[in-house]
């Protein structure tokens, strides 16, 4: 740890000078590879690079943070690139990323609060605070580390790299190679500006073939192949304040004699058996741009096999039981596509017109946690002997697809002369087959079973202590993202609202950018989020994360 750390003060200290150095030789000679990039030469090949300060600042609205300085983010990234030879390039992203509310806050009542259970020494410091700490071992310094492999025909992409499939806005669809960090501010922390920021990185191989032929009329034909080597990553996500803290999802309502112990033993190391591929088809055939997708890997998302009740051996934080669950690993299959062109045949006066984009994936055998044929059999537990401890998922395919339309409108009373980018999406999932209960989170159940000595009862039908997240057969989401430039480009605003059909929660992001001068970026916003607090459904496992936020970033 203490090289690590040395390590990268001394990466900051060497970048800073080259840095300067690269700005130097650009000025000097008058040229640059492009705006924002510095260029300078190593052995007489070019390396190029950039890269930017920020620091941030959020202040709570939810009732248990309100007026709270939730979080000071502090980032430091340089993205470079070094030209090897013709067909050879060295792409990286460095990534200093921690949260200095840690050392702020440490003192106060309500910060140590949040971040411990009564009777369990918080992790929440490893698990967030810096990147380089216990639980991220300096990963992500290096966010993006790969070689670009061109020729004739085939391009190769080996390394640490971000895979960007599909396109939709605030609920991410086809774009489920990489898993996802929703240990802050779930989606809404990047889900307007690409997931560049909670996309996981992975060591992958891709090759993108380009046959060169145009088959029934089909253009820019290609073939993409991606290969995981064996050591693929779940989305990573807190589940309880000791582990959390702040950012931990809401405490689930148990009865007050009652813990619960997720083991996680997802496999770590690079294993052959536990190997990823996916392919992708593009092209455009009369200027419908399509591509066809293909994915054998793993489950992003946790589904928890009970193991059995156990007694809470010292009994801590009033609890004599424990129900002992393990994050179960596995497999996912899914087939799908993605479509997009621009309707030429849908104008408005002179205004311009919006471009259709569809993507639809078909998944096979998804696990879900199941609740069994009522509310109130909890087979999950593994305490419903009708079910036993195999009973706690079902397989269904599902099919989810989402219609979107992009279109820049000018509304001339609210900007003379910049247009407005809508792009409204509709989203939905099915499952096929369904019969029984199916539940998104386990063990939430109302608040009222908080003051129950008992878990309730296996088969307890009706009882008005069990509320839990069910998943409905069909599933409907909408989103909207709209922003507009004022004064040149210097002033843009933007705002994304999600909608959940089902659950009725929605959630908001606002945010204004300031574009004056070269370097400085300044950024306001609001984060909004609102589902059912008791139990978690919909967006109400993230509600507490509502907050005003300041960014300052300094880009070179």
């Amino acid at each position: 740890m203490k090289k690590l750390k040395f390590t990268v003060v001394a990466l900051i200290v060497i970048a800073f000078p080259l840095q300067f150095a690269a700005a130097k030789e650009k000025a000097d000679a008058g040229a640059g590879s492009a705006s924002g990039t510095n260029t300078y030469q190593i052995f007489c090949r070019p390396f190029s690079i950039n890269g930017f300060l920020m620091q941030e600042a959020a202040i709570g609205f939810d009732p248990k943070f309100a007026g709270k300085n939730v979080s000071d983010y502090s980032t430091m990234q340089l993205e470079w690139t070094y030209q090897i030879s013709e067909g050879v390039s060295l792409y990286g992203i460095n990534r200093l990323f921690g949260d200095l509310a840690y050392q702020i806050q440490s003192g106060k009542r309500w910060w140590q609060e949040a971040n411990n259970t009564p009777a369990q020494k918080s992790r929440a410091r490893n698990n967030l605070a810096w990147e380089w700490t216990k639980n991220d071992q300096g990963a992500e310094f290096f966010r993006e580390l790969y070689f670009d492999i061109e020729s004739k025909h085939v391009n190769f992409r080996i390394g640490r790299q971000q895979v960007v499939w599909g396109e939709s806005d605030g609920l991410r669809l086809m774009d489920f190679i990489n898993p996802q960090d929703l240990r802050r501010e779930w989606v809404l922390r990047d889900s307007d500006e690409g997931y560049e920021y909670t996309r996981i990185p992975l060591w992958l191989l891709k090759a993108t073939y380009f046959p060169g032929i145009e088959p029934f009329c089909i253009r820019d034909l290609q073939i993409e192949f991606i290969l995981n080597p064996g050591k693929p990553k779940q989305n990573r996500i807190e589940l309880y304040e000791a582990d959390g803290g702040v950012w931990a999802t809401n405490e689930p309502n148990l009865p007050y004699t009652t813990r619960v112990n997720v083991n996680d033993i997802h496999p770590h190391g690079i294993r052959t058996r536990n190997m990823e591929y996916a392919m992708r088809i593009m092209g455009n055939f009369k200027e419908w741009l399509f591509t066809l997708n293909f994915y054998y890997g793993t489950q992003p998302d946790v589904i928890l096999k009970p193991k059995g009740p156990s007694l809470t051996i010292p009994p801590w934080d009033r609890a004599a039981l424990t129900l002992n669950f393990d994050r179960e690993y596995s497999w996912r299959r899914i087939v799908g596509f993605t479509i997009n062109r621009e309707i030429s045949q849908i104008k408005l006066g002179g205004q311009t017109a919006p471009v259709l984009r569809v993507e639809a994936l078909y998944e096979f055998k998804k696990p879900f946690q199941n609740e069994g044929k009522r509310i109130g059999d909890m087979a999950w537990t593994g305490l419903n002997p009708k079910y036993g401890l195999t009973g706690y998922k079902k397989d269904k395919d599902q099919l989810r697809y989402m219609v979107g339309l992009d279109w820049p409108v000018y509304l001339r009373f609210l900007n003379s002369r910049e247009s407005f980018f809508c792009s409204a999406q509709f989203f939905m999932y099915y499952i096929f087959g369904l019969d029984g209960q199916l539940v998104n989170a386990p063990f939430y159940f109302n608040e009222k079973v908080s003051k129950d000595a008992l878990p309730p009862l296996p088969g307890s039908y009706n009882s008005d202590r069990i509320d839990p997240w069910r998943i409905h057969k069909t599933q409907k989401y909408f989103s909207f993202l709209v922003n507009t430039q004022y004064d040149n480009k210097r002033i843009v605003p933007q705002l994304l609202f999600l909608y959940d059909f089902e659950e009725h929660g929605y959630a908001i992001k606002t945010k204004v950018n300031l574009a004056y001068g070269t370097h400085f970026r300044p950024e306001l916003g609001v984060m909004y989020i609102h589902g059912d607090h008791d139990t978690g459904k919909s967006f109400g496992l993230f509600q507490k994360n509502a907050q005003v936020y300041l960014r300052l970033k300094y880009q070179f």
